[in-house]
């Protein structure tokens, strides 16, 4: 169900200021009103309004991660680590938003291209999501 909500130039402009990338101004509203209580975004729903599945959905489904999973990469050098967490329906959560896959979420975090089924590390199994990917 879709309700219209009318906001003057001045909201607006706060909405467009903390949007993340490629998030609309309700998946802004969303993150900041329901923060971890959200069940997705909208870039995530199909048109007739179901959740889609991440492409980490078939990793879930096998039992070789589970929700609420951490996955890591660590950049040596720096010092600097990245985290995301598994949700239900194979989606990751960064700092950054809500991802369906995993190299546009670790893009996100390091700020250049770069594989995250290569480079996430599942932290429960200490394998990478390639190294999940390629026992199915």
């Amino acid at each position: 169900m879709e309700h219209e909500l009318v906001v003057d130039n001045e909201v607006f402009e706060a909405l467009v200021a903390a949007r993340r990338g490629f998030e609309s101004a309700n998946d802004v509203l969303r993150r900041l009103l329901l923060g971890s209580r959200s069940t997705g975004t909208t870039k995530n729903m199909t048109n007739s309004g179901q959740q889609r599945a991440g492409q980490l959905a078939a990793l879930l489904e096998r039992g070789l991660i589970e929700s609420g999973d951490e996955l890591r990469h660590e950049r040596v050098r720096s010092g600097q680590v990245f985290v995301a967490e598994v949700l239900d329906d194979g989606l990751l959560r960064t700092d950054k938003g809500i991802y369906s896959a995993p190299s546009p979420a670790l893009k996100a975090l390091v700020g250049s291209d770069i594989n995250g089924w290569q480079n996430w590390i599942h932290t429960r199994s200490d394998k990478t999501l390639s190294q999940l990917r390629d026992s199915l």
